[in-house]
């Protein structure tokens, strides 16, 4: 895979470039606000309540209209559009998208046009565009140069169908192994997070002709990624320090170098406040101490959620006061029950209090300047002939397909890889399907989004020498009679690759009633659904070479029988060419670069296992355990403190070298600066991730975790070559808050460098760092 070098060089710059002042935030063009109020003061209070909804399922799954439907809604909710079933193919769904957007300009009575949000995990939301991994397998690249030509493709693609704003990045730090979204977001490290979230929001705000942005970006979800139980919709943790210091800071690092559009309220309540009505959270913290200048969005249902289920609001309209008097500027309207939308109730509030009406105006002016950013009342509707030209372009898959490979990490191999096996037996329910995530739009049977791993085993090996055998279900577990043919293929192959893991498709796919990954799940057992835990059991007591591929967007608890496997791969959800890059991965054409964005637990029950644990969450010490004759064997969290998979794990064909770690200080500038060499000792080129991970040694005020992500790069290297690596980290990003204030105390502070977070992969350096002010 080629790069063009002014590509790489603006995205290395991008994320390792960082002021080493404060940033300070801008304000927007006064242009856009200007032309909004100048429209705003024209609207009567309809339509100003028109604008804060939508009409989100435009279409139905056989992409038919329904003007009945839509014609009763239009009236009072009209700001913006959804596409509806993400199985309607572009070329069906623009000309008529077209239509019904050319009638709003011309038939309404200030011509204001709609504007188009959509979800945009692996790609477009309708059918016939590239089909990315999700973001769990591209931050498992460790790869932003390549994220970001990623993310290129997908806003060209958008802007192809018309589509204006896009609900991404999501900003959850993901540290609760167990919640069911975990594939549609980038990992348990707030850093990491932070800098996929920046290069995403960057890239698809980029101006256009004219200087209009090409498409809005909406950071999700404020705030969110921790839910009790990993129940989704779920309550979360308050406590203002661990809301900034663990939940806050990618939204701090995006707010400050991106100044994204647009951000969206998580579901959960946060110290028992619904956030749809967190006054607190979006006026003091979001607006005031953040400087966020963007528009703020309800998730879908969030405004009928307070009234319904959380019982935080006497009635609808009582729930949609609340929430606009909170700083809710825009509702996302549920596409399949859009009269329970709360913005309508308002319509009868017309002489409501002075307060309601500033309100109102402030959200519908937030509303309508995003619209003139984007160029909706500059620039043309697309054009659908030209769909070909945008959509699915040699170019877009083969970045596709680059990425699948980088996306999957190789968590196992005791030498039987790489091998080109002459025969081999495929086994498992995930061996002959794609499984892509729950919003990517693509069935899972569907070959024109790429082959499943069996097809792609058959054009790699030949169809004669790779068999297929299901062995079992995904969920069910009253039929183990396919598990003994999958014992017989083994022996009788002599190779065995089982494909197992956890099924994440949408509500309109055939295996949609197997599905156990994705929005509305919540794991309880980390481990395999149904009986693919005894299926893998009983290939391995057969004694073959065995290659376990793993499936979904989640962690999986890895127990000591499945570890008998050769070698373990986890693919995450790795778009259209994950069965082309397992089997690359598998013969070696390809060398495994991914790494681990979520960590792996030990045993379901043995969680948190996040990294970035704080010192006192290790426990007693367990050698004193021990000699107090006291068994620390079984005891948690002794047990999953040192888990063997951590985040930032993940193997080579080849090996890596770290030597001459340095770590300085610039008291001038308040920049540190980390250098090292990394040597490539190994027989094939490779590719290493290079990790740097600091804590102060003593804080004077409050806990900090044992190591923290502060820089990463993606380096590859050819065997016996060197590369030094060098870092230079702004002192403020060694910071942490404080009752919302940033502090970095001086004094010792180690630094680790390394191929992951575990101890025995990384160089410790430690050095004296002077004060410092914000």
């Amino acid at each position: 895979m080629m790069y063009s070098p002014l590509l790489i060089v603006a995205a290395a710059i991008l994320q390792h470039f960082t002021p080493c002042a404060a940033v300070i935030n801008g304000t927007q063009t006064d242009l856009y606000r200007q032309r909004a109020q100048s429209l705003l003061e024209q609207m009567t209070w309809k339509e100003k309540i028109g604008q804060l909804g939508g009409y989100r399922r435009l279409l139905e799954a056989d992409a038919t209209f329904n003007r009945t439907r839509f014609d009763e809604l239009y009236p009072t909710q009209n700001g913006n559009l959804g596409y509806g079933s993400a199985f309607n193919w572009a070329s069906d769904v623009v000309p008529i998208a077209n239509r019904i957007k050319q009638r709003q300009i011309d038939e309404s009575r200030l011509h204001i046009p709609f504007v188009t949000v959509t979800d945009s995990n692996n790609g477009i939301y309708i059918s016939g565009g590239t089909i990315f991994p999700s973001n769990l397998g591209m931050a498992a690249s460790f790869n932003l140069p390549l994220f970001e030509q990623a993310i290129a493709v997908i806003r060209e693609e958008q802007r192809a169908i018309g589509v204006n704003w896009v609900l991404s990045p999501p900003l959850d730090v993901t540290s609760e192994p167990r919640y069911g979204r975990i594939g549609e977001d980038f990992g348990e490290d707030a850093y990491l997070v932070g800098e996929f979230g920046k290069t995403y929001v960057l890239t698809m705000e980029e101006k256009g002709e004219g200087g209009f942005v090409k498409v809005a970006t909406t950071m999700k979800h404020y705030v969110y990624g921790e839910t009790s139980g990993g129940v989704n919709l779920a309550s979360q943790y308050g406590g203002i320090n661990h809301i900034y210091n663990d939940q806050l800071r990618p939204y701090i690092k995006v707010i400050e170098e991106a100044k994204p559009l647009s951000i969206m309220a998580s579901y959960s309540s946060v110290d028992r406040l619904p956030m749809h009505k967190n006054r607190y959270m979006f006026q003091d913290i979001l607006r005031q101490k953040l400087g966020f200048e963007g528009l703020i969005m309800t998730d879908a249902n969030g405004i009928w959620q307070m009234h319904n289920q959380m019982y935080a609001a006497s009635s609808l309209q009582d729930a949609a006061v609340q929430a606009v008097h909170a700083g809710i500027e825009m509702e996302l309207c549920p596409p399949s029950e859009p009269t329970v939308c709360g913005m309508p109730t308002l319509l009868n509030a017309i002489n409501g209090s002075a307060v309601l009406q500033r309100d109102i105006d402030q959200a519908v002016l937030a509303f309508l300047e995003i619209k003139f950013r984007t160029g909706l009342f500059d620039q043309s509707l697309p054009d659908p002939q030209k769909l070909n030209s945008t959509l699915r372009l040699p170019q877009s898959l083969e970045i596709a397909r680059e990425m699948s490979r980088e996306a999957i990490a190789m968590l196992q191999n005791d030498g039987l890889l790489p091998k080109t096996p002459g025969r081999v037996a495929l086994i498992g329910p995930f061996g002959n399907i794609l499984n892509s995530g729950s919003y990517a739009a693509v069935n899972s049977s569907d070959a024109r989004y790429g082959d499943s791993l069996h097809r792609s085993m058959k054009n790699a090996f030949g169809s004669g020498k790779v068999s297929f055998t299901q062995g079992c279900d995904f969920i069910d577990t009253d039929d183990d009679s396919g598990i003994q043919d999958a014992v017989a293929a083994a022996k009788d192959a002599g190779f065995a690759v089982v494909a197992l893991g956890s099924l994440s498709v949408s509500p309109s796919d055939p295996l949609f009633l197997k599905r156990t990954d994705g929005e509305f799940f919540a794991h309880a057992d980390l481990g395999f659904p149904g009986l693919q835990q005894q299926l893998l059991d009983a290939v391995l007591d057969v004694g073959v070479p065995t290659v376990l591929v793993v499936s979904g967007g989640q962690p999986f608890v890895l127990n000591p029988s499945a570890m008998r496997a050769n070698a373990i791969f986890h693919t995450f959800l790795s778009g259209e060419f994950t069965g082309d890059a397992v089997v690359e991965l598998i013969t070696g054409k390809v060398n495994p670069s991914g790494k681990l964005t979520v960590s792996m637990p030990q045993y379901s029950g043995a969680i948190p296992i996040a990294y970035d644990l704080l010192p006192s969450d290790q426990g007693y010490d367990q050698a004193g355990l021990t000699a107090n004759n006291i068994s620390a064997a079984w005891q948690f969290p002794n047990l999953t403190r040192s888990v063997p998979m951590p985040f930032g794990y993940g193997l080579s064909y080849t090996t890596f070298k770290f030597s001459n770690p340095t770590v300085s200080s610039n008291n001038q500038t308040s920049c540190i600066t980390v250098n090292v060499s990394l040597n490539n000792t190994g027989d094939v080129f490779g590719k290493e991730v290079v990790q740097v991970y600091y804590r102060p040694i003593y804080t004077p005020d409050i806990e900090f975790p044992v190591k923290s992500l502060v820089r990463f790069e993606k380096v590859g290297l050819e065997p016996g070559q060197s590369q030094d690596v060098h870092f230079v980290i702004a002192r403020r990003e060694l910071g942490y808050w404080v009752n919302t204030e940033l502090t970095s105390p001086p004094g010792p502070y180690t630094f680790w460098i390394g191929s992951s977070s575990r101890v025995e992969d990384l160089h410790a350096v430690n050095v004296t760092l002077p004060m410092w002010t914000a």
